[in-house]
């Protein structure tokens, strides 16, 4: 298992501390505390991206018809995570859950357990290599391809660096998955980033 490196501050443990999580270290505390002197509103963006969350999986689930969702930069458990949403509404639903963070798939896979209806896997791999994500077995054993998959990017994209290439990524994991519902997305706005741009 990859080491967890404590001294340099992570955007999932760093979360989890806006969230008022204790699964952090002094550096993302640090860090997260410098974002927040800079940004006030930090926390209270943090607290309306779980909202969203919760809200996307329940229209996904409920309305959609949804029973299968790949869960990328999956972050911390929390409140109100992927499956728990999905799995209140739909028992069968399966969650891929993927991090490239050490510590959020130890604790995933400590906290994240589905209904005995539904399934829930983990997969340590980047948003930067789709290739990895689609080919992983666990990938194969939980989600059934031929039908739809909401894929969730909640609150990652804007941690790929343009020279990644993240409009490429993304697609590639489309361009992979059955087409489904209308998609839902989400973006954060801030000053200098109007929301239509």
């Amino acid at each position: 298992m990859e080491s967890i490196d404590t001294s340099t501050a992570h955007p999932a443990r760093r979360y989890n501390y806006w969230l008022g999580g204790k699964d952090n270290f002094a550096a993302d505390r640090a860090s997260g505390d410098a974002i927040a002197a800079a940004f006030p509103t930090t926390r209270m963006a943090v607290i309306e991206n779980r909202q969203f969350l919760s809200r996307a999986v329940t229209h996904l689930t409920r309305d959609a018809g949804i029973r299968q969702f790949l869960d990328i930069g999956t972050g911390l458990p929390s409140a109100d995570n992927t499956h728990e949403v999905a799995q209140a509404i739909a028992p069968d639903a399966r969650i891929v859950y993927v991090d490239n963070d050490p510590l959020v798939l130890t604790h995933a896979r400590a906290l994240l357990t589905g209904t005995p209806a539904g399934a829930t896997a983990y997969l340590h791999a980047d948003l930067r290599e789709p290739e990895r994500i689609l080919a992983d077995p666990q990938l194969a054993e939980v989600l059934d391809l031929t039908q739809p998959v909401a894929l969730m990017l909640v609150a990652v994209l804007h941690f790929v660096a343009e020279s990644d290439d993240p409009y490429a990524k993304v697609a590639h994991l489309l361009d992979a998955l059955p087409t489904g519902p209308e998609p839902r997305h989400q973006r954060l706005h801030g000053p200098g980033h109007p929301r239509g741009a």
